[in-house]
């Protein structure tokens, strides 16, 4: 049987363990006597006893790449795509939240002071653009980090410009993103919709667009890690597929994923603020106005602060009609329809009110979001051209506009 020492905020809570492939996670018996343990998952409440089988599995897939990024490091690091034990063995040592695993032979190479290695320009060109066939930088010394998703990235750190790589556990704090090929302007459109959401007043991640060698690249300040005396720290978080405990090969409704009503039920049963349910409306409002056909459930996310929670800032949010290839669907339905040329007001409110949200209430927080993106788009629009040019931004602009008359009264 091999094992992982399961880390939380730097303190060992368990292990996680395989046996012949089947996995266990067992708190350890002196974290459970603390007056201040909280659980890993939402799914794992504290307990003595082993779990096994589905939460476990759920919970530490949703850790790793999705799809084709973790065939491609598995092939690199020489293992299975479907053996997680071993991959996170590998790049598990920061993780999404506050999670981090640790082999035991690897224990007194994890450091407690801060350990970075600052990577010149050419350095980091070379770096970034052997992602598609070195997916997070896999195998490097000393730099075992994880991040979830389907798209090539580098987890690590920005510092006056520079890109670090974080070493033997040190926290990383951003999340650089490279143009996707078949899609042009990815890194424009992304940048373009995260800031438009902070614009219309959601709660989404701080980002920023990176030039290495004349190359953009979109980055994104990890919402998850805060600094505290001077340091990063984690902040512990799980995606909606962890804590209503999906594995990420059925992220999507269509492959039997979770639903936008399931989504609601959970933030209620996890007793999160009435605010962060209606930022929750808001934030389906707007996916389908930048016409985002790909917000799927590990798009959404809840921090845990502590023993209480709160939604996640948003993340992830990307134009997908612009692009002739992709269908003008919506991941999650609304009200049955998943199509976006279907998508009325009328829906929205069957939706909510099933949501037990009230109709007045989703006309009011509709109405503000339309009122709000009307006054702003084309000034934004206009702004950000002259600080970074792209032709992507008029596509999204004039989607944004069709689908805005859509959802006139």
């Amino acid at each position: 049987m091999e094992t992982l020492n399961v880390y939380l905020r730097r303190m060992c809570i368990g292990a996680l363990t395989s046996d012949k492939g089947r996995l266990a996670f067992t708190y350890a018996d002196t974290y459970l006597t603390q007056p201040d343990a909280e659980a890993i998952s939402y799914t794992m409440p504290l307990r003595a006893e082993p779990y096994q089988g589905g939460e476990v599995v759920s919970f530490f897939s949703n850790l790793l790449p999705d799809e084709a990024v973790r065939v491609k490091i598995a092939r690199y690091l020489g293992v299975s795509p479907g053996n997680i034990f071993a991959l996170l063995k590998r790049i598990g040592e920061d993780c999404a939240g506050a999670v981090a695993l640790v082999s035991p032979e690897r224990e007194s190479r994890i450091s407690a002071d801060e350990e970075y290695k600052i990577l010149g320009e050419d350095e980091a060109h070379d770096v970034l653009m052997s992602l598609p066939e070195r997916p997070l930088h896999v195998g490097a010394e000393d730099f075992h980090i994880s991040g979830a998703g389907a798209q090539d990235k580098l987890v690590a750190c920005v510092q006056h410009g520079q890109i670090v790589l974080p070493l033997n556990g040190t926290p990383s704090t951003h999340i650089i993103k490279p143009g996707i090929p078949r899609f042009p302007e990815s890194v424009f459109n992304e940048f373009y919709c995260m800031r438009l959401a902070k614009v219309c007043g959601l709660n989404a991640a701080d980002c920023e667009i990176l030039h290495v060698r004349d190359v953009p690249y979109y980055v994104t300040l990890r919402y998850d890690r805060e600094q505290q005396d001077g340091r990063w720290v984690r902040v512990h978080q799980e995606d909606f597929c962890q804590l209503l405990g999906y594995e990420p090969h059925v992220k999507y409704e269509s492959e039997g994923g979770p639903r936008l009503l399931q989504c609601f039920e959970l933030l209620r049963e996890m007793a999160l603020p009435a605010a962060d349910i209606i930022e929750f409306l808001r934030r389906i409002i707007f996916i389908f106005l930048i016409g985002n056909g790909d917000a799927h459930a590990k798009n959404f996310s809840v921090l845990h602060h502590g023993k209480a929670s709160r939604l996640a800032p948003a993340y992830d949010l990307l134009s997908t009609v612009v692009y002739p290839e992709l269908p003008a669907k919506l991941a999650m339905k609304i009200e049955g329809r998943n199509s976006m040329e279907w998508i009325t007001r009328a829906k929205f409110l069957r939706m909510g009110t099933k949501a037990g949200l009230s109709e007045r209430l989703v006309n009011s927080e509709m109405n503000k979001l339309l009122k709000r993106m009307d006054k702003e788009l084309d000034s934004f629009t206009r702004k950000l051209q002259e600080q970074y040019a792209s032709s992507i931004y008029a596509e999204i602009q004039a989607g944004i506009r069709r689908r805005m008359q859509q959802l006139a009264e």
